[in-house]
């Protein structure tokens, strides 16, 4: 499989150029070094997923128009948590009538695209594969990641990227066999 190394590139670029600009906006306004290394992962995970055809002309305005928009919502996901004290019991129930209300063509689409990423995640080399799944899967920052790893933070950085973008081209190739 290849990936398309102008895009490669220019994500790379990017993400060297801005991402500790990104973690300074957040570190500004929300006063958590872990979120704010977390949310801007998010904002790149955001651009990679984006599904518009256009290409993205000036990355540093378009990344942070997309970190103020996972800000607010990181401020909704907060505010929604302090207001609503749902027992494990409720989301459980909930999860269990939106599984039986759920269109089963939509239910096998999803579990071919688990299946997909699964596959993609299998094909990263053995230290990459680890540093995205100790990410998103184990929720440790990045600074654990480094830590437990006994490498960097930029390469943790780079390593989450790389899977990223290995990820996504791998399910847009799935998608394009069909």
């Amino acid at each position: 499989m290849t990936i398309d190394k102008s895009l490669t590139r220019k994500i790379s670029g990017a993400y060297q150029s801005t991402h500790s600009q990104l973690v300074r906006f957040f570190r500004n306004r929300l006063g958590n070094s872990n979120d704010a290394d977390d949310l801007s992962q998010d904002v790149f995970t955001l651009w990679l997923n984006r599904k518009a055809e256009d290409p993205v002309k000036e990355s540093r305005a378009y990344l942070f128009k997309i970190a103020s928009n996972v800000l607010i919502d990181h401020w909704r996901r907060n505010q929604q948590q302090n207001q609503s004290a749902t027992s494990i019991d409720d989301v459980a129930h909930e999860h269990s009538f939106e599984q039986t209300a759920a269109d089963p063509s939509e239910i096998l689409e999803h579990q071919q695209r688990i299946t997909q990423l699964s596959e993609a995640i299998d094909l990263l080399p053995p230290r990459r594969r680890e540093a995205f799944l100790l990410y998103r899967f184990d929720g440790l920052s990045q600074s654990e990641i480094a830590e437990r790893m006994e490498i960097s933070i930029s390469m943790v950085e780079k390593h989450i990227a790389a899977a990223l973008v290995h990820c996504k081209k791998y399910l847009e190739d799935q998608g394009n066999n069909k």
